[in-house]
């Protein structure tokens, strides 16, 4: 693979289940009270086999989603900016001659996938422009989620006065880097509300995964470098997508005793970034 097709899967990862990995190192306790939810009303993201719901039209700036998973498989959720004056009908027609991931698409992250009749709230800032919502969760016949209907516009409207942060604070704070994680507190049940900071030089996951009994980390890691093709051993437990560098983002999921990991699939020339070590293991009781 050349250096110029690593660049461009890079800025689009063709499948969602290229993920992020967790390298932590806890700094303080968990806090014992729950965080609270911003203040805004949430925008919510319903998807089912094969199709997702939501509004065509936000104002800018930081955004609270709650995404609900009403299907039967996992599904995810990616915003992609069309940059360049490009449009959706661009993205149709790129869509229908295949190729590699064009240079308009900007990643501009998103939900990790979530197994059915889960739910995830997302908080992320939104610039302005035109937007390409999808899934790319593999489906059992090679295609991705996307390819069978799994795509929506979205457009993101100029705000017309300076956009407002919420203040919260967090149960975890986790920095980001190349290539590793630090969190402020060991990873408990419940749903604590995670904050994640991308302090590195290039986009950044944060993928949670399940592992059920008898099933191996390494089975689970190989089955994201293959591409997500044939059985899975992993559950998908939610997360964060593809987090610009630079940028945060916000999320809250309940988490259900077992075994996991976090980490990063992001891929570039030296290989997938939990191989680099993005990559961090805990368990709920």
């Amino acid at each position: 693979m050349s250096a110029a097709d690593i660049a461009l899967r890079r800025r689009f990862a063709a499948v969602s289940l290229f993920f992020l990995s967790f390298l932590c190192c806890p700094l303080r306790p968990c806090q014992a009270q729950a965080a609270q939810p911003p203040a805004a009303s949430p925008i919510r993201i319903d998807a089912r086999e094969f199709s997702l719901t939501l509004p065509d039209r936000l104002p800018a700036g930081e955004v609270l989603f709650t995404f609900e998973n009403k299907g039967t498989q996992p599904h995810s959720i990616r915003f992609l900016r069309l940059i360049e004056g490009k449009t959706f009908d661009d993205f149709t027609a790129w869509q229908k001659t295949g190729g590699a991931p064009p240079s308009w698409l900007e990643p501009s992250g998103g939900i990790a996938p979530i197994p059915p009749n889960a739910t995830e709230q997302y908080t992320a800032t939104l610039q302005a422009g035109a937007y390409v919502v999808l899934c790319t969760y593999p489906a059992d016949n090679g295609q991705t989620h996307f390819e069978k209907g799994m795509v929506a516009r979205l457009q993101v409207d100029a705000a017309t006065s300076a956009p407002a942060k919420t203040t919260r604070e967090a149960d975890i704070t986790l920095r980001m880097r190349d290539h590793g994680f630090q969190l402020t507190a060991p990873v408990s049940g419940g749903r604590p509300l995670w904050h994640l900071l991308n302090i590195g030089t290039e986009p950044h996951q944060a993928v949670l995964i399940r592992l059920p009994e008898g099933a191996s980390e390494y089975t689970e890691r190989t089955w994201l470098s293959n591409g997500g093709r044939g059985a899975r051993a992993g559950i998908p437990a939610g997360g964060v997508v593809e987090l610009p560098a630079e940028a945060d983002a916000w999320f809250q999921i309940d988490l259900q005793p077992g075994r996991y990991i976090l980490l990063c699939s992001e891929l570039e020339e030296e290989g997938r970034h939990f191989d680099l070590g993005m990559v961090y293991r805990f368990q709920i009781e």
